[in-house]
């Protein structure tokens, strides 16, 4: 028996070893499952500490621990090694459904799962010493937190020098700067804060920077210096009081060299009841910024510096930093003319920023001529600094200290959302509603109108539209914007999509003074609706047909009456006549038939809109004299077929003749479509100093010769059309005195933006040679055209002419069969953007060179046929 039992431990202990050894191979399996579900727990547990490390290092100045990032570097090495194994064991899972039971394949599956039950076993040690307290521990902050600022401080050198020689003068200890809002105190504070960071020191806390402001708030302050000196916050902070914050901080810095920056004070603030020690600390600095200089002495300020406005040079450097120098390089006229601006500003840093940013829209003389003439007349001069910033800033609505800039800006919101608007109808109905005041003409006024829609674009309350003549409002802003015209008198404002207008909605409207009502499904029913301080009508893109008879009869406020683009609107009610008080009437594409003659009872009528009434059979006569107060009238059509009822409604001499009787029209735009028509318009001085856009479509014109004068005359035309003059094969320009030609170049079609010549067989554009502000260019279909600008200027000339269209923007030419060539020289086109050629196939050469749109074209477009000759 003795040697039994021996001999039964033996056994016994190579039976348990065989088992485990076994177990290896049988619970394989099982014990991949178990890796995957201990696995999975790390990953998660990881998650949890990683979220909990990027909480505390982006929001607690702190930075994990080293257990920390030991433990996740050694859990990306387990979770590694862990993969590799599952995926060896699925794949010998895999070998075993397949049958594979050689020794080989045993022996590699023993191996495997020894390494499985090895690595479970180091996942769960892990997984235990996963669980800290403690990820991350604080760091200290650091001395100086870095403000931004502008790069590039302009004018601040020497102020700038004088300070810092006080911050390191041990007898200076409180510093203020004082001067006019926008001065730039808050730059120049940015600017010593940040050069702590350059410069060596040996300050213990060198920046705890506070935001005063108006309103002191005691509490904000010494929370915000607490936070600098990372003072620990307990739970009861809500219950603290100034006096036990005030302690706290005090021993914070009792025994510290600091340095405190107090932005924006309005008035005295006690520092010893924020708990800051003052006297006994030699070498601290507080330095504060205020718009009053009695709050220095308040302050008892040891130092204090005015921060004066820029002076000339400083402001123009600052000018022109800000506009840009592809702006600057524009035109030669411009860096002068930036001068001038720049001195408008007065020195004031963010007024010179603002109006900067302004001009740098703007390319021409003439844009930064009429920006410098409203600078100079509509600045307000009104007592405070403030004010006066807030008149040049315009960011907000608040800021727009000029009310007629907010009623501008709220007048915008009347359109749908998302709309475009028409800058010249948005500014036409300014002019309707009396805002923009009283001048001398309608150009006056229009140029108030665009400086008006410039600066509420620089305010970002208005946007630009995908054209040039388009702006936009932001829908966000368009809610504001109806909200405040609510609350602005208590004046209602109606803004309607769709939806039928039926009596129960009139009471509504009898306190509104603006509707606006767009839709196809908009229509008027019942009886008139009563409305007695209405003063502007937007009724627009409906299906009506037509009014009420009594419609406008209570309507005798009324300023403007927009009912454009009413398309099967054909007549118009007779209660029209009591709209007495009338400015601007828009009757655009609509399908009105006939002009009723209580028109004429609208003698404050300064605009009168017509613009493709392609259906308009007559103008009663005698109904435009009587407008004695019109000054603009336009009527555009765009095609030949709309031609016919015009030639017996607006485009006869007698008409030509009421317009030209007028005393205050200035601004007219017209179709010519008769021969007689033409004669009567070259013939009349009058007509030709008012007209802005001028179409002839006359089959009968075999030629057109604008003499010079008539050239001058034309001081106001910005588009001129000739369409459809199937006739007309000569273009030509008359000098009534020899040897004038070349002094009258720039005198002449002083403002033409936009030509186009279509569906004629004109040989030459002579013309072009007298258009230096031309923009936009535009020839179709002229299959005699072999030459855009003719080679007659005579060879000693022809350098001095190659900058002939220096604006030049845009070329389009279209199905021009006979053309070969735009110019014989190269032409130097500093502004030209665009060309486009569509079958043109015979011009083979641009006139362009090295220098020509070398900085401004952005395409030619064409065809690869064309392209490739």
């Amino acid at each position: 028996m003795d040697c039994v039992s021996p001999i039964l431990d033996i056994v016994s202990r190579l039976w348990d070893c065989t088992t485990n050894h076994a177990a290896y191979i049988s619970h394989i399996g099982k014990n991949l499952d178990s890796l995957r579900d201990v696995k999975c727990e790390l990953e998660n547990i990881s998650k949890d500490i990683e979220t909990r490390v990027e909480v505390a290092e982006q929001q607690q100045y702190s930075q994990r621990t080293n257990q920390v990032k030991g433990w996740l570097e050694r859990k990306q090495v387990v979770v590694e090694e862990a993969n590799d194994i599952l995926q060896k064991g699925d794949q010998e899972i895999q070998k075993k459904c397949l049958g594979s039971c050689c020794r080989r394949n045993c022996c590699s599956r023993y191996k495997l799962g020894k390494e499985v039950i090895k690595k479970i076993d180091a996942v769960k040690e892990l997984i235990k010493k996963g669980h800290f307290d403690v990820v991350a521990d604080r760091l200290p902050r650091p001395v100086v937190d870095e403000r931004p600022v502008e790069s590039a401080v302009v004018g601040m050198d020497y102020i700038f020098s004088q300070v810092w020689r006080c911050i390191e003068d041990q007898s200076v200890g409180i510093i203020g700067l004082y001067g006019m809002g926008g001065v730039g105190k808050t730059t120049l504070l940015k600017k010593l804060n940040n050069e702590f960071l350059k410069t060596s020191h040996d300050f213990d806390v060198v920046v705890i920077w506070v935001v005063v402001s108006r309103e002191v708030n005691l509490k904000k302050i010494q929370e915000a210096i607490r936070k600098k000196l990372q003072i620990a916050v307990n739970m009861r902070d809500n219950e603290d009081t100034d006096d036990e914050r005030a302690v706290e901080i005090f021993h914070a810095l009792k025994d510290k060299k600091f340095a405190l920056l107090l932005d924006d004070l309005w008035e005295r603030i006690d520092l010893l009841t924020m708990g800051i020690p003052i006297g006994s600390n030699v070498g601290s600095k507080i330095i504060f910024t205020t718009r009053r200089e009695d709050v220095c002495s308040q302050m008892e300020a040891h130092r204090r510096f005015r921060v004066e406005r820029l002076s000339n040079e400083a402001a123009l450097d600052l000018f022109r930093l800000k506009v840009g120098e592809t702006v600057l390089n524009s035109h030669h006229e411009i860096p002068k003319l930036a001068e001038i601006a720049a001195g408008e500003c007065n020195g004031l840093p963010i007024t010179i920023v603002t109006v900067a940013r302004a001009m740098s829209n703007w390319r021409t003389p003439e844009e930064w001529q009429r920006e410098i003439r409203v600078l100079r007349r509509y600045r307000l001069e009104i007592p405070g600094m403030e004010d006066l910033v807030f008149h040049k800033l315009k960011f907000s609505y608040d800021s727009l200290s000029d009310e007629i800039l907010k009623n501008c800006f709220l007048y915008c919101s009347l359109f749908p959302e998302d709309h475009n608007i028409l800058k010249d109808e948005l500014i036409e109905l300014w002019i309707g509603e009396g805002f923009l005041g009283e001048f001398d003409d309608i150009y006056d006024a229009r140029n108030h109108g665009e400086s008006i829609m410039g600066r509420l674009k620089q305010s970002s309350l208005l946007e630009k539209g995908e054209f040039e003549n388009i702006v936009k409002m932001h829908d966000v802003l368009r809610d504001m914007a109806q909200k405040l015209t609510l609350e602005k008198e208590k004046e209602i404002l109606v803004q309607v999509r769709d939806g039928l207008i039926k009596p129960l909605g009139f009471p509504r409207w009898k306190d509104v003074k603006r509707i606006s009502l767009w839709g196809p499904n908009i229509e008027f029913f019942g009886e008139t609706p009563s409305c007695p301080g209405l003063i502007t009508f937007l009724v627009k893109n409906t299906k009506l047909k037509k009014f009420p008879n009594t419609f406008f009869e209570s309507m005798n406020t009324l300023k403007v009456l927009d009912l454009s683009y009413n398309k099967n609107l054909s007549e118009l009610p007779r209660s029209i006549c009591y709209l007495i008080k009338l400015h601007h009437l828009n009757l655009s594409y609509t399908n009105l038939k006939v002009l009723p003659i209580e028109v004429k009872n609208l003698t404050q009528l300064r605009i009168l809109m017509l613009d493709d009434t392609k259906n308009l059979e007559a103008i009663p006569t005698g109904l435009i004299k009587s407008l004695l107060s019109l000054e603009v009238f336009s009527r555009l059509l765009r095609n030949t077929v709309n031609v016919l009822h015009y030639d017996r409604s607006l485009s006869d001499i007698a008409f030509l003749e009421e317009l030209e009787c007028l005393a205050n029209i200035s601004d007219i735009s017209l179709t010519l479509s008769t021969f007689g028509s033409v004669l009567k318009f070259k013939a009349s001085p009058k007509l030709q100093s008012c007209i802005k856009r001028l179409t002839i479509m006359c089959s009968e014109l075999e030629s057109l010769d604008i003499s010079s004068s008539t050239m001058k005359g034309m001081e106001h035309l910005e588009a001129l059309s000739i369409r459809d003059c199937q006739s007309m094969r000569k273009l030509k320009i008359s000098f009534e005195e020899e040897g004038r030609m070349q002094g009258c170049m720039s005198d002449c079609f002083r403002k033409l933006r936009y030509l186009q010549i279509e569906n004629c067989p004109i040989k030459e554009l002579t013309l072009l040679k007298y258009a230096p502000t031309l923009q936009f260019l535009w020839v179709d279909n002229c299959p005699s055209l072999k030459e855009i600008i003719a080679d007659d200027f005579g060879s000693a000339k022809i350098e001095e002419s190659i900058n002939i269209l220096p604006k030049l923007e845009s070329i389009n030419l279209v199905g021009l069969s006979s053309l070969k060539s735009i110019c014989r020289q190269a032409m130097l086109l500093p502004c030209l953007k665009d060309v486009e050629v569509i079958n043109c196939p015979n011009l083979r050469k641009l006139p362009f060179d090295s220098d020509s749109a070398k900085n401004s074209l952005n395409a030619i477009k064409g065809s690869k046929t064309w392209w490739a000759q």
